[in-house]
């Protein structure tokens, strides 16, 4: 790659009347040989190139097939005040970024003052295309400040130690861009924290530093959060010998969407938590019915038996002709409930999760449920949700935020106790593994942040 050389002009430029050895400007160019250099001049340092031109006539001489851009002369007479080019020079880099795509940007660090240093290293850091170059003095120690003139340099220049082909490179590149991937470690953790993956992926992806399982783990968790367990299973299935999916079919598809309520819930998205209870208690119950029914499908009573298909659709009507065919008794409870509708009786109406918990009533009181004491503790679980139903349809129809204290005021539940109520449902139904789902997002967040350490 073609390289250019930025750098400011300090005291110790262009070379040393102690000992004739370059400065830092000049040993950048001798060993890196970049096809144009550009120089930033304070006040002082200007002058004195105005005056003398010592450190364009050292640069020809040198590296004389280097092209010599326009100099960025600056009125700055106090430059260890960061506020004096705080602007000035990052806009110089990010304008050499732009005009020469296809360059590196060699940064001098060792030239100027520790302002000006400090400056250029932080955007060494910040940009792939940037290489901050630091110079060792020849004695291991800081050089002291001198006052060249153009009588001596022609002389200093031609007896340098440096033109010697056993003189030491004394440039080294120092491994800044790590504190760029601090800085990007801990803006993914904290977006992991909140369960923003896909953020926290696009900003992994945008960097060479973060390793490949922290992306892999990213991607998954994406994919997850989206809903895509089958995309998520092909990038990984499991983690450290630990499995990430405990699920199957359905039972799965449904653990999945309560752990996305989970985390609506924990980070307090409650208008979009309560959103997601309907199709959440109607795709659990109607599994769990359909499963907790004496002699399963044969049975006429079964819920599936009960409805028809919607055409182009994968919903459900309950039907009042095969309720009163299959389970008349089920129909007058429904009879009952919607005495006070405007037909004052039950209508075909589509399978909701209301009319699962009427027909989880019915089960009870028919003695339909092949594990009664299983159905009993649901019905203790689905008696706490009548107020929950009620704020969940205010969010529905109207423009409301729900809040915690709204929430809590409505329902006599807080959220957390909610998503407790619903744990201990799935866990009735689909075992103790439900506990141990629950800690998922916790436990790739955590797997997330040990495989970022690596760089640390």
């Amino acid at each position: 790659m073609k390289r250019i050389l930025f750098s400011a002009i300090g005291s110790t430029d262009p070379i040393s009347q102690q000992n004739y050895y370059d400065g830092g400007c000049l040993h950048v160019l001798r060993h890196y040989q970049p096809e144009r250099v550009v120089l930033f001049f304070t006040k002082e340092m200007g002058e004195i190139e105005a005056r003398d031109h010592l450190y364009t006539t050292a640069i020809s001489y040198v590296a004389p097939e280097c092209i010599i851009d326009p100099p960025i002369f600056t009125d700055i007479v106090d430059a260890s005040r960061y506020e004096a080019f705080s602007q000035i020079l990052p806009r110089a880099v990010q304008d050499l970024l732009q005009k020469y795509p296809e360059h590196e940007i060699l940064l001098n660090l060792s030239s100027g003052t520790p302002q000006i240093k400090t400056v250029l290293a932080i955007l060494a850091a910040d940009n792939d295309r940037c290489i901050g170059i630091q110079t060792s003095t020849p004695e291991k120690r800081s050089n002291s400040p001198q006052k060249l003139t153009a009588k001596d340099l022609p002389y200093l220049l031609k007896e340098s130690p440096e033109n010697k082909p056993e003189a030491v490179v004394r440039c080294d590149e120092p491994e800044l861009k790590i504190f760029r991937y601090h800085a990007e470690k801990n803006r993914i953790v904290a977006l992991i924290r909140s369960y923003e993956y896909n953020a926290a992926l696009t900003l992994a992806r945008s960097s060479s530093l973060v390793p490949a399982d922290a992306k892999q783990l990213l991607k998954h968790a994406a994919y997850r959060t989206m809903l895509l367990p089958d995309k998520a299973r092909k990038i990984m299935s499991e983690y450290g010998g630990q499995k990430l999916f405990l699920f199957k079919e359905d039972e799965e598809r449904i653990v999945e969407y309560f752990l996305v309520m989970q985390i609506d819930q924990e980070n307090e998205r409650l208008s979009n938590f309560m959103l997601r209870i309907t199709p959440f208690l109607y795709e659990f119950l109607h599994d769990y019915v359909a499963k907790n029914v004496k002699g399963g499908r044969k049975n006429a009573q079964h819920i599936d038996n009960l409805c028809i298909k919607k055409y182009n659709t994968d919903g459900y009507i309950l039907q009042r002709k095969k309720i009163e065919k299959n389970a008349p008794e089920f129909l007058d409870l429904l009879d009952r409930e919607f005495a006070g509708s405007n037909a004052h009786q039950y209508t075909n109406t589509d399978l909701s999760f209301l009319l699962l918990i009427h027909y989880c009533t019915y089960m009870q009181e028919a003695g339909l449920a092949k594990d009664a004491q299983l159905h009993s503790d649901m019905m203790v679980e689905l008696a706490k949700l009548d107020a929950v139903r009620r704020v969940r349809n205010s969010v529905a129809h109207v423009i409301v935020n729900v809040t915690r204290e709204s929430f809590q005021k409505d329902t006599q539940m807080t959220p957390p106790a909610l998503m407790d109520t619903f744990a201990k449902m799935l866990t009735l139904v689909y075992g103790t593994k439900v506990k141990e789902a629950r800690t998922t997002y916790s436990r790739i967040n955590r797997w997330i942040e040990e495989a970022l350490e690596i760089h640390e």
